[in-house]
Protein backbone atom coordinates (compact mmCIF):
# COMPACT_ATOMS: atom_id res chain seq x y z
CA UNK A 1 0.00 0.00 0.00
CA UNK A 2 1.44 3.36 -1.05
CA UNK A 3 1.52 6.53 1.02
CA UNK A 4 0.23 9.73 -0.58
CA UNK A 5 2.37 12.42 1.00
CA UNK A 6 1.61 16.06 0.10
CA UNK A 7 4.35 18.66 -0.12
CA UNK A 8 4.61 21.52 2.37
CA UNK A 9 6.17 24.94 1.85
CA UNK A 10 7.33 25.92 5.35
CA UNK A 11 10.88 24.71 6.04
CA UNK A 12 10.63 25.24 9.82
CA UNK A 13 7.31 23.54 10.54
CA UNK A 14 4.84 21.40 8.63
CA UNK A 15 1.35 19.99 9.10
CA UNK A 16 0.27 17.17 6.80
CA UNK A 17 -2.47 14.60 6.31
CA UNK A 18 -1.15 11.46 4.62
CA UNK A 19 -3.36 8.72 3.14
CA UNK A 20 -2.49 5.04 2.73
CA UNK A 21 -3.85 3.82 -0.61
CA UNK A 22 -2.84 1.94 -3.75
CA UNK A 23 -4.92 4.16 -6.03
CA UNK A 24 -4.67 7.61 -7.54
CA UNK A 25 -7.80 9.45 -8.69
CA UNK A 26 -8.50 12.49 -10.87
CA UNK A 27 -6.38 15.60 -10.24
CA UNK A 28 -3.72 13.38 -8.64
CA UNK A 29 -5.80 12.89 -5.50
CA UNK A 30 -5.43 9.77 -3.36
CA UNK A 31 -8.38 7.50 -4.16
CA UNK A 32 -10.40 4.79 -2.43
CA UNK A 33 -12.91 2.31 -3.81
CA UNK A 34 -16.11 1.47 -1.97
CA UNK A 35 -18.40 -1.43 -2.95
CA UNK A 36 -21.82 -2.65 -1.72
CA UNK A 37 -20.26 -5.65 0.03
CA UNK A 38 -17.21 -3.78 1.38
CA UNK A 39 -17.61 -0.05 2.15
CA UNK A 40 -14.22 1.65 2.05
CA UNK A 41 -12.06 2.29 5.08
CA UNK A 42 -9.77 5.32 4.81
CA UNK A 43 -6.51 4.98 6.74
CA UNK A 44 -3.70 7.43 7.19
CA UNK A 45 -1.99 9.69 9.67
CA UNK A 46 -1.72 13.36 10.51
CA UNK A 47 1.76 14.65 11.25
CA UNK A 48 3.11 17.87 12.76
CA UNK A 49 6.83 18.61 12.56
CA UNK A 50 8.68 21.63 13.94
CA UNK A 51 12.40 22.32 14.44
CA UNK A 52 12.00 24.48 17.54
CA UNK A 53 9.53 24.99 20.35
CA UNK A 54 6.38 26.51 18.91
CA UNK A 55 3.51 28.49 20.41
CA UNK A 56 0.42 26.37 19.82
CA UNK A 57 -2.18 24.18 21.47
CA UNK A 58 -3.45 20.75 20.45
CA UNK A 59 -4.35 19.25 17.10
CA UNK A 60 -7.82 18.47 15.71
CA UNK A 61 -8.69 16.44 12.62
CA UNK A 62 -12.10 16.73 10.97
CA UNK A 63 -13.42 14.44 8.23
CA UNK A 64 -16.55 15.16 6.27
CA UNK A 65 -18.39 14.13 3.12
CA UNK A 66 -20.25 17.15 1.79
CA UNK A 67 -22.46 17.92 -1.20
CA UNK A 68 -22.62 21.54 -2.33
CA UNK A 69 -24.28 23.62 -5.03
CA UNK A 70 -23.45 27.24 -5.82
CA UNK A 71 -24.63 29.50 -8.61
CA UNK A 72 -25.48 33.16 -9.12
CA UNK A 73 -28.18 35.17 -10.85
CA UNK A 74 -28.55 38.80 -11.86
CA UNK A 75 -31.83 40.60 -11.21
CA UNK A 76 -31.36 44.00 -12.80
CA UNK A 77 -28.44 45.53 -10.91
CA UNK A 78 -28.75 43.04 -8.05
CA UNK A 79 -26.36 40.08 -7.91
CA UNK A 80 -27.55 37.11 -5.84
CA UNK A 81 -25.45 34.03 -4.98
CA UNK A 82 -27.25 30.82 -4.02
CA UNK A 83 -25.22 28.33 -1.98
CA UNK A 84 -26.62 25.15 -0.44
CA UNK A 85 -24.81 22.39 1.47
CA UNK A 86 -25.48 18.96 2.92
CA UNK A 87 -23.08 16.98 5.12
CA UNK A 88 -23.50 13.24 4.49
CA UNK A 89 -20.93 11.95 6.99
CA UNK A 90 -18.48 13.50 9.42
CA UNK A 91 -16.08 12.43 12.15
CA UNK A 92 -13.76 14.30 14.53
CA UNK A 93 -10.42 13.35 16.12
CA UNK A 94 -8.48 15.16 18.85
CA UNK A 95 -4.75 14.68 19.47
CA UNK A 96 -2.74 15.94 22.43
CA UNK A 97 0.68 17.23 21.36
CA UNK A 98 3.75 17.15 23.64
CA UNK A 99 4.21 20.54 25.36
CA UNK A 100 7.28 21.92 27.14
CA UNK A 101 4.90 24.19 29.02
CA UNK A 102 1.24 25.21 28.60
CA UNK A 103 0.72 26.75 25.16
CA UNK A 104 4.15 25.76 23.78
CA UNK A 105 4.58 22.64 21.63
CA UNK A 106 7.92 20.85 21.98
CA UNK A 107 10.22 20.69 18.98
CA UNK A 108 10.09 17.40 17.09
CA UNK A 109 7.72 15.25 15.09
CA UNK A 110 4.28 14.13 16.24
CA UNK A 111 2.47 11.44 14.24
CA UNK A 112 -1.10 10.24 14.83
CA UNK A 113 -2.84 7.42 12.95
CA UNK A 114 -6.52 7.58 12.03
CA UNK A 115 -9.14 5.34 10.43
CA UNK A 116 -12.54 6.27 8.98
CA UNK A 117 -15.16 3.72 7.94
CA UNK A 118 -17.33 5.12 5.15
CA UNK A 119 -21.06 4.64 5.38
CA UNK A 120 -22.54 2.22 2.82
CA UNK A 121 -23.65 3.55 -0.58
CA UNK A 122 -22.43 7.12 -0.26
CA UNK A 123 -22.27 8.97 -3.60
CA UNK A 124 -19.03 9.07 -5.55
CA UNK A 125 -16.92 12.20 -5.68
CA UNK A 126 -18.21 14.88 -8.06
CA UNK A 127 -16.32 17.88 -9.41
CA UNK A 128 -18.39 20.42 -11.33
CA UNK A 129 -18.41 24.15 -11.91
CA UNK A 130 -21.63 24.68 -9.91
CA UNK A 131 -22.11 21.43 -8.00
CA UNK A 132 -19.65 19.14 -6.28
CA UNK A 133 -19.38 16.38 -3.72
CA UNK A 134 -16.12 16.06 -1.82
CA UNK A 135 -14.42 13.83 0.75
CA UNK A 136 -12.06 15.96 2.86
CA UNK A 137 -9.80 15.79 5.90
CA UNK A 138 -9.00 19.09 7.62
CA UNK A 139 -6.20 19.20 10.21
CA UNK A 140 -6.11 22.26 12.50
CA UNK A 141 -3.30 23.17 14.88
CA UNK A 142 -4.81 25.68 17.30
CA UNK A 143 -2.87 28.81 18.19
CA UNK A 144 -3.79 31.59 20.65
CA UNK A 145 -5.01 34.97 19.40
CA UNK A 146 -3.71 37.00 17.57
CA UNK A 147 -1.81 34.17 15.86
CA UNK A 148 -3.62 32.31 13.12
CA UNK A 149 -4.35 28.59 13.34
CA UNK A 150 -2.35 26.33 11.03
CA UNK A 151 -4.74 24.45 8.74
CA UNK A 152 -4.06 21.69 6.21
CA UNK A 153 -6.75 20.22 3.93
CA UNK A 154 -6.52 16.94 2.04
CA UNK A 155 -9.21 15.84 -0.41
CA UNK A 156 -9.76 12.21 -1.38
CA UNK A 157 -11.45 10.92 -4.53
CA UNK A 158 -13.99 8.21 -3.68
CA UNK A 159 -15.11 5.73 -6.34
CA UNK A 160 -18.32 4.43 -4.77
CA UNK A 161 -19.86 1.77 -6.98
CA UNK A 162 -23.33 0.25 -6.77
CA UNK A 163 -22.32 -2.68 -8.99
CA UNK A 164 -22.25 -6.00 -7.17
CA UNK A 165 -19.31 -8.36 -7.43
CA UNK A 166 -19.46 -10.88 -10.27
CA UNK A 167 -21.10 -14.13 -9.21
CA UNK A 168 -22.25 -17.22 -11.17
CA UNK A 169 -25.43 -17.19 -9.06
CA UNK A 170 -26.35 -13.63 -10.04
CA UNK A 171 -28.11 -13.17 -13.38
CA UNK A 172 -27.70 -9.65 -14.81
CA UNK A 173 -30.96 -7.75 -15.13
CA UNK A 174 -31.09 -6.25 -18.59
CA UNK A 175 -32.42 -2.81 -19.46
CA UNK A 176 -34.82 -3.15 -22.38
CA UNK A 177 -36.83 -0.67 -24.44
CA UNK A 178 -39.41 -2.08 -26.88
CA UNK A 179 -42.14 -0.66 -29.07
CA UNK A 180 -43.60 -0.28 -32.55
CA UNK A 181 -42.21 2.70 -34.45
CA UNK A 182 -44.75 4.66 -36.51
CA UNK A 183 -47.22 1.77 -35.98
CA UNK A 184 -45.34 -0.25 -38.58
CA UNK A 185 -41.89 -1.36 -37.34
CA UNK A 186 -41.39 -3.42 -34.14
CA UNK A 187 -38.07 -2.79 -32.40
CA UNK A 188 -36.19 -3.48 -29.19
CA UNK A 189 -33.07 -1.90 -27.71
CA UNK A 190 -31.10 -3.62 -24.97
CA UNK A 191 -28.29 -2.86 -22.50
CA UNK A 192 -26.69 -5.51 -20.26
CA UNK A 193 -27.79 -3.59 -17.16
CA UNK A 194 -29.40 -0.36 -16.01
CA UNK A 195 -26.17 0.26 -14.05
CA UNK A 196 -23.37 1.56 -16.28
CA UNK A 197 -19.81 2.01 -15.01
CA UNK A 198 -17.90 5.19 -15.80
CA UNK A 199 -15.06 4.52 -18.25
CA UNK A 200 -16.47 1.16 -19.36
CA UNK A 201 -17.30 -0.21 -22.82
CA UNK A 202 -21.02 -0.99 -22.98
CA UNK A 203 -22.75 -3.10 -25.69
CA UNK A 204 -26.00 -1.55 -26.93
CA UNK A 205 -28.01 -3.92 -29.13
CA UNK A 206 -30.72 -2.60 -31.45
CA UNK A 207 -33.06 -5.09 -33.11
CA UNK A 208 -35.68 -4.50 -35.79
CA UNK A 209 -38.32 -7.05 -36.74
CA UNK A 210 -39.91 -7.08 -40.24
CA UNK A 211 -42.42 -4.36 -41.11
CA UNK A 212 -45.93 -5.28 -39.98
CA UNK A 213 -48.15 -6.78 -42.66
CA UNK A 214 -50.81 -4.08 -42.31
CA UNK A 215 -48.26 -1.23 -42.39
CA UNK A 216 -48.07 -0.83 -46.16
CA UNK A 217 -44.30 -1.53 -46.02
CA UNK A 218 -44.49 -5.29 -45.51
CA UNK A 219 -41.71 -7.11 -47.35
CA UNK A 220 -39.60 -3.98 -47.85
CA UNK A 221 -36.03 -3.62 -46.64
CA UNK A 222 -35.09 -1.32 -43.77
CA UNK A 223 -32.21 1.05 -44.62
CA UNK A 224 -30.25 3.12 -42.07
CA UNK A 225 -29.20 6.52 -43.45
CA UNK A 226 -27.40 7.77 -40.32
CA UNK A 227 -27.14 6.98 -36.61
CA UNK A 228 -25.63 8.54 -33.50
CA UNK A 229 -25.40 7.46 -29.86
CA UNK A 230 -25.54 10.25 -27.28
CA UNK A 231 -25.10 10.28 -23.51
CA UNK A 232 -26.74 13.22 -21.75
CA UNK A 233 -26.12 14.35 -18.19
CA UNK A 234 -28.82 16.41 -16.45
CA UNK A 235 -27.96 18.47 -13.38
CA UNK A 236 -30.53 19.87 -10.94
CA UNK A 237 -29.29 22.21 -8.20
CA UNK A 238 -31.45 23.18 -5.23
CA UNK A 239 -31.62 26.07 -2.81
CA UNK A 240 -34.59 26.92 -0.61
CA UNK A 241 -35.08 30.13 -2.63
CA UNK A 242 -34.15 28.99 -6.14
CA UNK A 243 -33.32 26.03 -8.39
CA UNK A 244 -30.94 25.68 -11.32
CA UNK A 245 -31.02 23.22 -14.23
CA UNK A 246 -28.38 22.44 -16.81
CA UNK A 247 -27.57 19.62 -19.21
CA UNK A 248 -24.52 18.58 -21.14
CA UNK A 249 -23.70 16.13 -23.87
CA UNK A 250 -21.11 13.83 -22.34
CA UNK A 251 -20.74 11.56 -25.38
CA UNK A 252 -21.49 11.71 -29.12
CA UNK A 253 -20.71 8.59 -31.15
CA UNK A 254 -21.47 8.60 -34.88
CA UNK A 255 -22.37 5.15 -36.22
CA UNK A 256 -22.90 5.65 -39.93
CA UNK A 257 -21.42 2.50 -41.45
CA UNK A 258 -21.65 -1.29 -41.32
CA UNK A 259 -25.41 -1.29 -40.82
CA UNK A 260 -27.16 -4.46 -42.00
CA UNK A 261 -30.21 -4.35 -44.24
CA UNK A 262 -32.94 -6.75 -45.25
CA UNK A 263 -36.67 -7.40 -45.14
CA UNK A 264 -36.63 -10.20 -42.55
CA UNK A 265 -35.42 -8.16 -39.57
CA UNK A 266 -31.92 -7.77 -38.21
CA UNK A 267 -29.91 -6.59 -35.22
CA UNK A 268 -26.63 -4.85 -34.49
CA UNK A 269 -24.58 -4.39 -31.33
CA UNK A 270 -22.81 -1.05 -30.88
CA UNK A 271 -19.92 -0.85 -28.41
CA UNK A 272 -20.33 2.46 -26.57
CA UNK A 273 -17.23 3.88 -24.78
CA UNK A 274 -18.56 5.59 -21.64
CA UNK A 275 -16.83 8.79 -20.55
CA UNK A 276 -14.78 8.39 -17.33
CA UNK A 277 -14.75 10.62 -14.23
CA UNK A 278 -14.35 13.53 -13.70
CA UNK A 279 -15.65 14.57 -17.15
CA UNK A 280 -18.78 12.56 -16.41
CA UNK A 281 -20.25 12.25 -12.92
CA UNK A 282 -21.90 9.25 -11.37
CA UNK A 283 -25.66 9.45 -10.92
CA UNK A 284 -26.11 11.41 -7.70
CA UNK A 285 -29.04 12.19 -5.43
CA UNK A 286 -28.38 14.68 -2.62
CA UNK A 287 -30.42 17.62 -1.41
CA UNK A 288 -28.30 20.36 -3.05
CA UNK A 289 -27.48 18.43 -6.23
CA UNK A 290 -29.04 15.77 -8.42
CA UNK A 291 -27.35 14.28 -11.50
CA UNK A 292 -29.20 11.91 -13.83
CA UNK A 293 -28.36 10.39 -17.21
CA UNK A 294 -29.95 9.23 -20.47
CA UNK A 295 -28.38 7.08 -23.18
CA UNK A 296 -29.91 7.81 -26.59
CA UNK A 297 -29.83 6.15 -30.00
CA UNK A 298 -30.99 8.51 -32.77
CA UNK A 299 -31.28 7.19 -36.33
CA UNK A 300 -32.54 8.25 -39.74
CA UNK A 301 -34.24 5.27 -41.40
CA UNK A 302 -36.17 4.57 -44.59
CA UNK A 303 -37.36 1.70 -46.76
CA UNK A 304 -35.51 0.58 -49.88
CA UNK A 305 -38.22 2.22 -52.02
CA UNK A 306 -37.64 5.66 -50.48
CA UNK A 307 -34.89 8.24 -50.97
CA UNK A 308 -32.59 9.53 -48.22
CA UNK A 309 -34.59 12.78 -48.17
CA UNK A 310 -37.67 10.77 -47.18
CA UNK A 311 -35.91 9.16 -44.20
CA UNK A 312 -37.54 9.71 -40.80
CA UNK A 313 -36.11 9.92 -37.30
CA UNK A 314 -36.12 6.89 -35.04
CA UNK A 315 -35.21 7.55 -31.40
CA UNK A 316 -34.70 5.42 -28.29
CA UNK A 317 -33.96 7.03 -24.91
CA UNK A 318 -33.00 4.93 -21.89
CA UNK A 319 -32.59 6.17 -18.32
CA UNK A 320 -29.35 4.72 -16.95
CA UNK A 321 -27.64 4.88 -13.58
CA UNK A 322 -24.00 5.86 -13.97
CA UNK A 323 -21.80 4.42 -11.25
CA UNK A 324 -18.13 4.30 -10.38
CA UNK A 325 -16.23 1.22 -11.59
CA UNK A 326 -15.30 -1.58 -9.26
CA UNK A 327 -11.69 -1.72 -7.96
CA UNK A 328 -9.27 -2.20 -10.88
CA UNK A 329 -7.48 -5.18 -9.32
CA UNK A 330 -10.62 -7.30 -9.69
CA UNK A 331 -11.00 -9.62 -12.65
CA UNK A 332 -13.43 -8.29 -15.28
CA UNK A 333 -16.94 -9.69 -15.42
CA UNK A 334 -17.52 -12.57 -17.83
CA UNK A 335 -18.65 -11.55 -21.31
CA UNK A 336 -22.38 -10.97 -21.16
CA UNK A 337 -24.45 -12.90 -23.72
CA UNK A 338 -25.67 -11.03 -26.76
CA UNK A 339 -29.29 -10.09 -27.12
CA UNK A 340 -29.96 -12.83 -29.68
CA UNK A 341 -28.49 -15.51 -27.39
CA UNK A 342 -30.77 -14.45 -24.55
CA UNK A 343 -33.73 -14.36 -26.91
CA UNK A 344 -33.00 -17.87 -28.15
CA UNK A 345 -32.63 -19.12 -24.58
CA UNK A 346 -36.09 -17.81 -23.70
CA UNK A 347 -37.54 -19.83 -26.56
Amino acid sequence: MRLFRPKTKDEHRSLEVNIYTDYKGPFGLPAVYSTPEAPATIRGYVEFDCFEDFTAGDLDLHFRVKSEAKWDRHYGEAHVVYHSKEVLQEENFHYDLPHVKPGVVAAGRSKHEFEVQLQPLLPSSVKGSRGWLSYRFTATLHRPFPRRDIVFKQDIWCFNTIQNAASPDRIPEQLMSTGVWENCLPYSCCLPSEKVALGSLVPMTIRFDPFLQESGHFGQQLVVVSAVVKLKQYTYLWHKRDTYNEKKEALTLDVDDEWPSGSHGWERTIMVPITPAPRLSATTYTKPMRKTHKLKLIMKIRTNSQSDKEAKEFRVEMDVTMTAPRPPHELPNEQLPKYSELDDADD
